[in-house]
């Protein structure tokens, strides 16, 4: 009787072994299935983007920050000549991102005209939010460029 449980309780050790071997290989094959088309908001980091959650925005006024940020995104295109799009193109789908602006080989002009529509974007978001709003995005801004500045180690 005590073979009998003694063949049981091995089979039933070995069983246990052999799962708690092969469920993470299990879990991480189902991770690399998925989508190779993830949006650029499922790669980034969970704290990105919060701030904008924070300022509880209207319906109204996140409808009115995307028609803002979509044509300020086909404003910036047209600034791009079509080797330089497709730089970028290349770059968004190797998901190596790094150093791509400056392979771009911006030009004076191409620079200025990127700065004023960044500028405009920025006054024209800031017209949609209420004063309370504008306020809390600066105190939000102020501690991204402190924690920044902490982590680099130099002040700006």
């Amino acid at each position: 009787m005590f073979r009998d449980i003694k063949k049981v309780l091995a089979i039933a050790c070995v069983s246990m072994a052999v799962g708690a071997a092969t469920i993470p290989s299990i879990v991480s094959a189902q991770d690399s299935t998925q989508s190779p088309t993830t949006t650029r908001t499922e790669k980034r980091k969970p704290h990105q983007g919060e701030g904008w959650k924070k300022l509880n925005l209207t319906d109204a006024q996140k409808a009115q920050i995307k028609t803002i940020h979509e044509s300020a995104k086909a404003r910036r295109q047209s600034v791009f000549t079509p080797e330089q799009r497709a730089i970028m193109e290349q770059a968004r789908q190797s998901g190596d991102r790094k150093g791509v602006r400056k392979s771009l080989n911006l030009t004076d002009a191409q620079k200025q005209q990127l700065k004023a529509i960044m500028q405009d974007t920025k006054s024209q978001v800031q017209s949609v939010l209420t004063p309370e709003q504008k306020q809390q995005l600066e105190q939000m801004q102020q501690q991204r460029k402190e924690r920044r500045n902490a982590r680099q180690g130099t002040p700006r």
